[in-house]
């Protein structure tokens, strides 16, 4: 039988290479997609970007941060381990889908992760405070930040915590 001779077989094959080198690919961000003003390098916490997309009376909050873990043990992205709390000093709700699995950053190393969060509406008329095992960084300012006039779906990104509409 001549398998190897017919065209369906080599393009079966040409696509899995592809395929599987595509898997092994490596996730890192490039360096175009980072932000355009430097952070501290220093900071074991800084922040990169804030991503808001409304969802009617919701918002999903996408936090994109550097995290420096000096912990010898692998640091999961999760409660209690990693909180956002709103001005009335709550939990602000991960937001989690199911087909992702939780960023991670490993001992002794620093990671860009994204960091995603379920926001209500009373979430936004107050700061927003990012909790890393003990390391806090203002994600939002004091400013109040009207749900209400931001369009449904349209993401809004924001680099720093002074928040305008």
């Amino acid at each position: 039988m001549r398998v190897f001779q017919r065209f369906e077989v080599w393009l079966l094959l040409i696509a899995g290479g592809i395929a599987v080198w595509w898997s092994f690919k490596s996730d890192a961000p490039s360096a175009e997609d980072g932000p355009v003003a430097e952070m501290n390098a220093d900071a074991p916490l800084q922040l990169r970007r804030c991503t808001l997309e409304r969802d009617f009376g919701n918002a999903r909050l996408d936090l994109e941060v550097r995290y420096k873990n000096a912990s010898p043990r692998p640091l999961f992205m999760q409660p209690p381990d990693v909180r956002l709390i709103n001005a009335a000093g709550k939990d602000v709700p991960p937001f989690v889908l199911p087909v992702e699995r939780p960023a991670t950053v490993e001992a002794q190393t620093t990671a860009d992760l994204r960091l995603r969060f379920w926001l209500e509406k009373t979430d936004l008329t107050g700061p927003l405070t990012l909790e890393i095992r003990g390391q806090k960084l203002e994600v939002k300012n004091n400013t109040p930040l009207d749900l209400d006039k931001l369009p449904n779906g349209k993401p809004r990104v924001w680099t720093s915590a002074a928040w305008a509409p």
